[in-house]
């Protein structure tokens, strides 16, 4: 088929034609050769069935095989894909004719240079709250019920984030039932730069900003990392706005102490705060955000590009300080909402033991320790993620 792109995205796979590599959920997956031959050319003739014949000449050009070594080819491709023998959601057995691409195919996983990514469908354009005297800038994306309120971390770009194509995925996930709101926090992204480095409660307030210019009265709040503890601050400030609370890869305290053993020391903190901002513009820390992303070229060139555009050094430097020297571990037992903390076992950011003493300290509150080293929801296993907060969301008594 000609003019056509050379990565496709189905079933949560990224297959890159030209690089000759395959994604699972965001991560690089192993596959054997002549196994990713066939799924290329399967899906490249996916219009019609291919027969045995045809794929044995096309997969081993010149060489007498057996039928016996296409179907173990067939299985590997199978495996590589999470496409199960008795499922058949990508490769499909024809009875006595052959085999036939059938997953369904969409173009959110272009290079860039190709079209890109395609935005969500629903998602409303930037729009901007007001805040005491700064702009936040905001996105809607869906229309169910509950909101969802997303929580960023240090670093958010509100036009770039809807150009990684395992986020949108992730999010579009998200909103298929309900309506998810993201936001850039002061002095980030797309909102309005300040001179001062932004506080957790400057969030807590942005966050009303946010949600009064939506027009949601009450929301599920799912805070990243640093936005843990805007996240616990909000719940406990504004109690009948907080439908309830999910926390991913949070924390309540920054820095290392006799009573909280899982942070940083401050010296190693401030070390490695001084090695990020001056590796700033390159894919700086790559390998504590996403390690399995850390040596992918076109990964390290995204990051580097996030991090150009949603802040300037200095900035960045100001919020991680702020955050470097915040507590929040007295306010979680108030929080009198439906919680659920989740955490991945080799976060590299924040240890998992930080997860489980937020859960601990939060009547009620539900911990899911996840495999996975990745700090990044939407990278790896992120189907085990969005499982936990569905089923979560479904639980919420109603209103």
């Amino acid at each position: 088929m000609a003019n056509e792109p050379d990565l496709w995205h189905f079933a949560d796979c990224d297959l890159d034609l030209a690089a000759r590599e395959l994604r699972v959920g965001g991560s690089e997956r192993a596959i054997e050769p002549k196994a990713f031959d066939l799924l290329a050319y399967l899906l490249n003739h996916r219009e019609r069935v291919v027969s045995h014949d045809e794929l044995m000449d096309a997969i081993w050009p010149g060489v007498i095989v057996t039928e016996a070594a296409l179907a173990r080819t067939v299985m590997k491709a199978r495996k590589a894909v999470d496409d199960g023998a008795g499922q058949q959601a990508v490769i499909r057995t024809v009875p006595k004719r052959g085999y036939r691409f059938v997953a369904e195919l969409d173009n959110d996983g272009l290079r860039p240079g190709t079209s890109g990514p395609a935005e969500p469908e629903d998602l409303s354009p930037v729009q901007f709250a007001r805040s005491g005297g700064v702009h936040v800038a905001w996105r809607s994306l869906g229309s169910g019920s509950p909101a969802i309120l997303f929580v960023p971390g240090f670093v958010s770009h509100l036009d770039n984030r809807y150009k990684v194509p395992s986020l949108i995925r992730f999010e579009e996930r998200l909103a298929r039932k309900n309506r998810l709101v993201t936001f850039d926090k002061r002095g980030m992204g797309l909102s309005e730069r300040v001179s001062y480095p932004p506080t957790v409660e400057n969030t807590v307030a942005d966050m009303v900003a946010v949600l009064d210019a939506a027009g949601i009265d009450q929301a599920v709040l799912f805070g990243v990392s640093e936005g843990g503890p805007a996240t616990a601050l909000f719940a406990t400030t504004q109690p009948a706005r907080t439908r309830g609370v999910i926390m991913y890869g949070a924390f309540a305290k920054g820095l290392r102490s006799k009573d909280y053993p899982w942070a940083r020391p401050r010296k190693l903190f401030d070390a490695w705060l001084d090695e990020f901002i001056g590796a700033w513009g390159s894919p700086a820390s790559l390998e504590y955000f996403a390690p399995n992303l850390a040596q992918d070229p076109e990964a390290r060139a995204e990051w580097s590009h996030y991090l150009r555009n949603a802040a300037t050094p200095a900035s960045v430097r100001g919020v991680l300080e702020a955050l470097r020297d915040i507590d929040v571990r007295d306010i979680l037992p108030q929080i009198d909402v439906p919680t659920l903390v989740l955490h991945r076992r080799g976060d590299r950011i924040a240890r998992w033991e930080a997860g489980e003493d937020i859960a601990e300290r939060i009547p009620g509150a539900r911990f899911k320790l996840l495999e996975g080293d990745d700090h990044w929801w939407f990278i790896g296993d992120s189907e085990s993620i969005l499982e936990e907060i569905e089923s979560f969301l479904a639980s919420l008594p109603p209103r």
